[in-house]
């Protein structure tokens, strides 16, 4: 546990702002993905990597070699690294033939019921890069919900990229008070920077306190993936309540907003001990 040197709004800019390197240009990972299919499923991803991570390219190597079973795991679920995203967008690029090789679905959010909502069936060459730029195509894939991140790989790969975690820990939001950040914040004058917002099923991080509106109101930015995607939301109230939530915690609410938040409602603020900007 250390002093970070990035804020949570530096790392929105990496993903989004102008987006990750790859040999086709920067690539925009704006989309939120979450395997859970109440919150939309991954099943353009899963089409995607059930097949592709094995195909061979001409060297004899296939994606799953070259990044790692467990990294393309995470990427199918929406919790993969910023790193893997590029990995995989360039031996797509580089062996752009080897998308021929087999169909995949285009799929829009799982339907209320959990099934499948398929917009278009065919093979990924033919749908994408043979009708558009490399990077553009790649853009066209991460809007159809074959990569993207959720509020959980947000949060975690900021703690990667920041040098606070060496590697990805998987943690659902209501065990964060347990298992990432203990200190309850329960006073709004004491809300610092890269504190960690947590409802029972999601999490944010605060990016900055601009200043106190009163004695139970801030301004704040805050940062997390949710319908969007990656996102900085500036401006926003927060607000403490007289309420209690996870592990007893105060819990507080936010308004407002830019863009504004997705996720409102009641939720605790949290602290890791030793971890500060």
């Amino acid at each position: 546990m250390a002093e970070s040197f990035f804020l949570p709004y530096e790392y929105v800019d990496r993903l989004i702002n102008p987006g990750l390197q790859t040999s086709a240009g920067p690539v925009k990972l704006n989309q939120y993905l979450c395997k859970t299919r109440s919150n939309g499923g991954n099943d353009s991803a899963t089409s995607f990597f059930k097949q592709f991570r094995w195909i061979k390219d001409a060297d004899g190597m296939n994606l799953q070699q070259l990044v790692g079973g467990n990294a393309i795991d995470l990427a199918l679920k929406g919790q993969g690294n910023d790193k893997t995203f590029v990995k995989i967008w360039d031996f797509m690029l580089k062996n752009k033939d080897l998308l021929d090789k087999y169909k995949v679905e285009v799929c829009d959010r799982a339907k209320k019921d959990g099934s499948k909502d398929v917009k278009e069936t065919g093979k990924i060459k033919r749908i994408y890069f043979d009708k558009m730029s490399d990077r553009a195509a790649l853009q066209a894939m991460v809007q159809d919900r074959f990569f993207g991140m959720d509020c959980i790989g947000f949060v975690a790969n900021f703690l990667i990229h920041t040098g606070e975690w060496d590697k990805y820990h998987g943690v659902v939001p209501k065990n964060y008070p347990k298992n990432v950040a203990k200190i309850n914040i329960d006073d709004i004058k004491e809300v610092k920077p890269l504190d960690f917002m947590v409802w029972n099923g999601h999490v944010a991080l605060v990016d900055w306190v601009w200043k106190l509106i009163d004695n139970k109101s801030a301004q704040i930015d805050m940062c997390q993936s949710s319908s969007g995607g990656p996102q900085c939301n500036e401006y926003v109230t927060l607000k403490e309540t007289g309420g209690k939530g996870l592990h007893g915690g105060r819990e507080f609410t936010i308004l407002g907003g830019t863009p504004a938040p997705p996720v409102r409602g009641h939720f605790t603020i949290w602290r890791r001990e030793g971890f500060w900007y």
